[in-house]
């Protein structure tokens, strides 16, 4: 059985990770660092700097993704250790 402790750890810590995102996100999208992308290249015929916003844009979605089912989960209340369950 998971003890209420645990499951309040794992809460913070999906919260935690769902902050890291979002200021990860704001960092990979600053202006100074898409500047940096500017560079004379391209990757498949397209400029470097439009593959890496996209790329950053992607790459921010698919981590919003997997953290969505369990940012829905940590929002339901938690059982009380004194259930009916545990009386027999």
């Amino acid at each position: 059985m998971i003890d209420n402790a645990d499951l309040q750890l794992a809460r913070r810590k999906t919260r935690d990770r769902s902050v890291a995102l979002l200021v990860l996100g704001i960092v990979l999208l600053m202006p100074p660092m898409v500047r940096i992308a500017q560079i004379d290249t391209t990757v498949f015929g397209l400029p470097f700097a439009l593959v890496y916003l996209f790329a950053a844009w992607g790459l921010l979605v698919i981590g919003a993704a997997l953290l969505a089912r369990p940012l829905r989960d940590s929002e339901k209340p938690i059982a009380s250790a004194t259930s009916d369950d545990t009386t027999g």
